[in-house]
């Protein structure tokens, strides 16, 4: 794993010291980061998309009839009549992953991004904004001696509304995969330097207005469509 994640760790690296080189401010750097990894991956977050949404298209053509066997067979027969819809559409349950391509290209840049921004020394000490220090986790909210990260809350709720408007039309079991997806990351990321939380919180507003935006050209050509 070390193998796969450390070229990518050194990407991001490379790309962080010499935005740092210009800029001259670690938050700033950050916020930076996210931009340019981003603006690298739209490309492949534009190809992402077709494939995602010909998935959807997909799901949206078999659910009639994949909701009225449920509703009339149980068992080996649901198995057979569901592979039977399959065939019709060419589909196979394992293209279920296309709905998650984005989330895939995404993984190992985080990993990476993960493995840099951990480990890098220059962040402790330094302050930015409302963060007294970047090199460990934010602890902004009080509660008597208990301290409470905020920032993971703050990215969660943004991943959050992301996959509220990608997947609003989608199946059950998608949005689920979503909120789990969410969670997920709250947990692993909760007690993560601050740093980190900013550099991934960027990148989910980055992916929050990418879905807006994919969201209406879609909107517009359903109109059209109409």
């Amino acid at each position: 794993m070390e193998t796969i994640v450390r070229p990518f760790a050194q990407f991001i690296g490379t790309i962080f010291m010499w935005l740092l080189g210009n800029i001259h401010n670690h938050g700033l750097t950050l916020i930076a980061l996210s931009i340019v990894i981003n603006l690298i991956l739209l490309p492949f977050y534009h190809i992402a998309e077709k494939i995602e949404q010909k998935e959807k298209r997909v799901q949206e053509a078999m659910k009639p009839k994949l909701d009225e066997f449920k509703s009339i067979y149980k068992g080996y027969e649901l198995y057979l009549y569901t592979n039977n819809v399959y065939r019709m559409h060419n589909y196979h349950p394992a293209y279920v992953l296309r709905g998650l391509v984005s989330l895939l290209i995404q993984i190992p840049f985080f990993m990476g991004a993960y493995a840099f921004l951990s480990n890098y020394a220059g962040f402790e000490g330094v302050s930015f904004l409302f963060l007294s220090n970047l090199a460990i986790p934010d602890g902004l909210l009080k509660l008597g001696t208990l301290s409470i990260n905020v920032l993971p809350f703050v990215m969660t709720a943004i991943n959050l509304s992301s996959g509220y408007i990608y997947a609003i039309d989608s199946s059950r079991s998608e949005k689920i995969t979503i909120v789990v997806i969410a969670v997920f990351f709250l947990v692993v990321l909760y007690n993560s330097p601050a740093s980190l939380l900013v550099y991934w919180t960027c990148n989910n507003i980055f992916s929050l207005i990418k879905t807006i935006i994919y969201a209406k050209i879609d909107e517009k050509k359903g109109g059209i469509t109409a």
